[in-house]
């Protein structure tokens, strides 16, 4: 009974309190309702009010420098990404020459050896002797396993470089996407500024301000199109680098361990007396010659397909301004530059618009100089290309024929027995080989020296001219510095 009153109170006492929380939520409701619509309508009519063609012209500026500004930010980051995205050592290439120069060397110490213990005893195969030839193989093959080894290093260290770098933040994933979140900024700026415009259009007395904030704009988009076609040549360019890079490290480190496999059979059969091991040696012999020739042609086909395919990647990102010309914001320029010209008599900001202009010039100076300068690269590139594909046709098509002079002693069952006839034509036949593979050893290493010394006095004569990649890169970023300090003083 005491248990049932109890529940019957609270159960009085529950309903009566709902009751009362209920009434005042609706008092407050009523009274919040008109003061939260009358602050709407506060904000509405203060919006469409509160700017002022003459109070747009400095909200114009202040949204002008703030894009800049953004420019300035995405220029930047452009540079440290080519400064550390696909990175060269100062050395690297003289690093790598070094080792192939010894591995180069030794197949033509080899070869030489071969000739003449081979070549003394043409008429009298039995007067070969034993392990001058052994080393005639052996030599060979230590060069070929410290060429392989230094490309393996090499595909390492880009391997490392590529790490830091994205751990730096400029993966492809985060490049792309850091520069698409300036570009959408940029673009949110300039639709504000050209929301502003059209209220200073509202004034007929400011038609100087527009005609000046019109021509601005232009240059604004302009510059912003310059300045994702530049990331694009910097991205796009790192990655066909590397992609080219690794390809042909990975195809120099193959012909060089099928060389040295080869050239270990090719011992065998010496030290075991099973010429058999000859004709394994020349398959060996014959992969690696098939690999320099195709290993620069394919290495190019693969840096070209992922050119394409990091292209297709950044289609969002350069819809806009992938089809952008250097010739338009040249125009656009000249069309800004005339109307400062005469607007001075009267128009008071048409100092802060010079200080400006002077920005935009340097602007495009930069991007003018960087697509010739991308234009020249690739015409070097393209006769690069072309001599290391005609050097690997000839290093490699020598290396081809010197292995087929293995397979026929090899496989042959007629050479493969101790007769004498068996012996002349195979100490014949290697001899041949061993001829055959010397003038492209010899070519290998003149250019190979060639590329290199080339290599070093372009680049001590753009040393002295302030415009090797990491000189352009610095003086450019101390402009940007430069500007965006006046910017921010403005």
């Amino acid at each position: 009974m005491l248990s049932d009153k109890l529940r019957t109170l609270a159960s009085l006492y529950f309903r009566r309190a709902s009751r009362s929380l209920i009434l005042a939520c609706l008092v407050a409701t009523q009274s919040c309702l008109p003061a939260l619509a009358q602050q709407k309508l506060d904000e509405s009519v203060s919006a469409s009010n509160v700017v002022s063609p003459a109070e747009a012209v400095n909200l114009i500026d202040n949204l002008t420098k703030k894009i800049l500004l953004k420019e300035i930010d995405l220029q930047r980051f452009n540079l440290h990404y080519t400064l550390e995205v696909a990175k060269q050592g100062r050395w690297k290439g003289w690093r790598y020459a070094f080792f192939q120069e010894a591995n180069t060397g030794l197949n033509l110490a080899g070869g030489i050896i071969s000739i003449d213990n081979r070549g003394s005893n043409l008429h009298h195969a039995a007067g070969v002797r034993l392990h001058p030839q052994e080393a005639a193989n052996y030599i060979p093959m230590i060069g070929s396993i410290i060429g392989a080894g230094a490309a393996v290093g090499e595909l390492g260290i880009n391997s490392y470089h590529d790490m830091m770098a994205r751990k730096h933040g400029f993966s492809p994933a985060s490049s792309i996407k850091h520069v698409k979140g300036l570009k959408d900024a940029i673009t949110r700026l300039m639709a504000e500024r050209q929301d502003l415009i059209k209220i200073e259009e509202s004034d007929p007395a400011m038609i100087n301000h527009v005609l000046i904030d019109n021509a601005e704009g232009k240059v604004l988009q302009d510059t912003l199109d310059q300045s994702l076609q530049e990331f694009a040549r910097y991205h796009v360019g790192a990655c066909k680098l590397l992609a080219f890079q690794q390809m042909q490290y990975l195809f120099d480190a193959s012909k060089y361990t099928t060389s040295a496999i080869g050239s270990e059979f090719a011992y065998l059969s010496l030290s075991q007396g099973k010429r058999i091991w000859n004709g394994r040696a020349g398959v060996l012999f014959a992969v690696s010659g098939q690999l320099t020739i195709w290993g620069p042609v394919l290495s190019r086909l693969f840096a070209k397909g992922v050119g394409k395919l990091t292209k297709r990647r950044m289609e969002p990102l350069m819809r806009e301004a992938d089809e952008a010309k250097i010739a338009t914001l040249q125009a656009d320029l000249k069309t800004l530059d005339d109307l400062i010209q005469q607007g001075v008599p009267t128009n008071p900001r048409v100092a802060v618009a010079t200080e400006r202009q002077a920005m935009f010039n340097a602007h495009e100076r930069t991007f003018a100089k960087e697509i010739s300068a991308e234009e020249k690269k690739e015409n070097a590139a393209k006769l690069a290309a072309t001599q290391n594909i005609a050097a690997g046709a000839f290093m490699g098509g020598s290396k081809t024929a010197s292995a087929v002079l293995f397979l026929v002693p090899g496989f042959n069952p007629n050479y493969n027995s101790k007769t004498a006839r068996a012996g002349r034509v195979t100490n014949d036949l290697l001899f041949t080989s061993a001829v055959v593979g010397l003038p492209a050893n010899a070519f290998s290493m003149l250019d190979t020296l060639r590329i290199q010394v080339k290599g070093e006095i372009n680049r001590h004569s753009a040393a002295k001219k302030g415009e090797l990649p990491g000189q352009l890169a610095a003086a450019r970023l101390k402009e940007l510095d430069l500007m965006e300090r006046k910017l921010k003083s403005m």
